[in-house]
């Protein structure tokens, strides 16, 4: 007996919401930066999202990685501080992301 071979169904040309922001640290992080855009100190982004360190830190490397983010390194005297800024391409991707989502969530209302 032969089986009907269902269509396959259409693939978007791109993924619906990009994985790199979906996941929940990044989008947290991501939505504070977007919305203060001046550079943010690592332990106040740290209390903020009420994370680790290395959690934090994880994250922030990715978004670097990608160009979402810039981290910088300085010194207040003797003592080291971190300081976080989104880029321009954060800023676009963040707002991708929020619109993918909306078309999603059409119908949701």
């Amino acid at each position: 007996m032969a089986r009907s071979k269902a269509p396959r169904p259409v693939k978007p040309d791109r993924e619906p919401l990009s994985p790199l922001i979906h996941g929940r640290v990044r989008l947290m992080l991501l939505s504070r930066l977007v919305v203060m855009p001046t550079a943010h100190a690592f332990t106040d982004l740290r209390a903020a999202l009420r994370v680790t360190d290395g959690v934090l830190s994880v994250n922030l490397t990715k978004l670097e990685s990608a160009g979402l983010v810039r981290v910088e390194k300085t010194f207040e005297g003797r003592k080291p501080r971190t300081l976080v800024r989104v880029t321009d391409t954060g800023v676009a991707q963040y707002r991708q992301y929020v619109a993918d989502l909306r078309t999603i969530l059409t119908g949701f209302d």
